[in-house]
């Protein structure tokens, strides 16, 4: 029954010179053996799924070690990128021949093999253009983007990455769908108006994509930075930038995810820009009956001390050290400091409190308490005594 349908189809088709030079050996051998034509079908497919396999990794291993000499990593992207999509492409080849020899006329959903076979290997088309450019981009990331002295492409490659990456698919299935019949021209209005109706109900999500698209082209900060957003409790490094929020590792190592439209309108303090280096105060409260010298001596001889224990004050000798104010019970004095970088504060000003209880305890001099001294004035009532006339 099968064949008679074969051969009704090719009749109105028309065979191809390859079915034709088998068919005579189609019909002597083909009843001769379980499941005929099937069993042939899936017998060759096996064969030259074998042989057309064998053939591309074959070729592969002799252009991985042709390209061992060469001084640029990108043909090595791209091997690694063709790999698998070569892999299907002569599964699918197989396939094809396969049924072209045995199986010519095979129709499905009012779609011949050949167009059949050309809608898939479009999409595997697709999916091969989708790898040569991943090669390029992998390829520029890693030897080309390091030498230059802008980190700009080193932050919007990875969106652009999937942007273009978008694209391709885009493209790839427009291209498929005209193949398959289906008007594109009328599709692409149609998801014009839907896609105006989907902007407008995800007016949120579209906000925090251009506002990513924003922070990677204006930079005011970029992965690795130490930032914080003014107004709020959010301290910490940038891990990413992405679609739709940055995500901060505090310093207790939690990730926080800030949408990027708050990041763009927000106050942010980059404490990397324009350099990882940054000056850091602290405050100390000594009593009013040392001796102003005598004190900064102490804090200059506690501080070198810190700078030998800890090795994270950038050249202690430019520090500042001064009195700086007269509080309700102590004199003020500032230590300011330059660090390498921000996260190293709490270590250092950890060790200088340590170091000037040390030195004080030793020189005798007082850190005060908060005191208060209340003064209770009384007045004496007089008794004038009133005499008799």
């Amino acid at each position: 029954m099968l064949n008679e349908t074969n051969e009704t189809v090719a009749a109105v088709s028309g065979p191809s010179p390859l079915s034709e030079f088998v068919a005579p050996y189609v019909t002597e051998y083909g009843d001769m053996i379980p499941g005929g034509n099937t069993t042939l079908v899936v017998i060759a497919f096996a064969v030259l799924a074998v042989i057309f396999y064998t053939v591309v990794m074959a070729a592969f291993q002799t252009i991985k070690m042709m390209t061992r000499k060469t001084k640029t990593s990108l043909d090595d992207h791209i091997i690694k990128n063709l790999r698998r999509p070569m892999k299907w492409v002569s599964i699918l080849l197989a396939a094809y021949l396969s049924l072209q020899l045995f199986y010519p006329a095979l129709d499905l959903g009012g779609h011949g093999l050949d167009n059949i076979f050309t809608i898939l290997f479009l999409i595997v088309g697709t999916y091969t253009v989708n790898g040569l450019f991943s090669a390029f981009m992998g390829w520029y990331a890693e030897e080309m983007a390091p030498k230059t002295d802008s980190k700009f492409d080193d932050e919007i490659f990875p969106l652009f990455k999937k942007i273009g990456s978008a694209l391709i698919y885009v493209i790839g299935l427009t291209i498929v769908l005209s193949t398959m019949g289906i008007e594109v021209s009328a599709l692409i209005a149609a998801l014009g108006v839907g896609g105006l109706a989907v902007a407008l109900a995800l007016q949120d999500t579209l906000s925090n994509f251009f506002a990513g698209v924003h922070l990677l082209a204006d930079r005011p900060v970029r992965p690795k930075d130490y930032i914080k957003i003014d107004g709020t409790d959010v301290i910490g490094t940038i891990e990413e930038i992405g679609w739709r929020s940055t995500r901060i590792r505090t310093w207790d190592n939690n990730i926080v995810y800030v949408p990027n439209s708050k990041m763009s309108s927000s106050i942010l303090i980059n404490y990397y820009n324009p350099n990882e280096e940054m000056g850091y105060a602290m405050s100390f409260g000594v009593s009013y009956d040392d001796d102003p010298e005598k004190v900064e001596k102490a804090l200059w001889e506690a501080l070198k001390n810190t700078a030998k224990k800890t090795k994270k004050i950038v050249d202690v000798n430019k520090s500042t050290i001064r009195p700086n104010a007269f509080l309700d019970s102590a004199v003020e004095y500032k230590v300011i400091i330059k660090l390498p970088v921000y996260g190293d504060r709490f270590g250092v000003q950890g060790e200088l409190v340590k170091q000037i209880f040390y030195v004080f305890k030793k020189k005798g001099i007082s850190i005060p308490y908060p005191t208060r001294t209340l003064y209770m004035h009384e007045e004496g009532k007089a008794e004038t005594k009133k005499g008799k006339k």
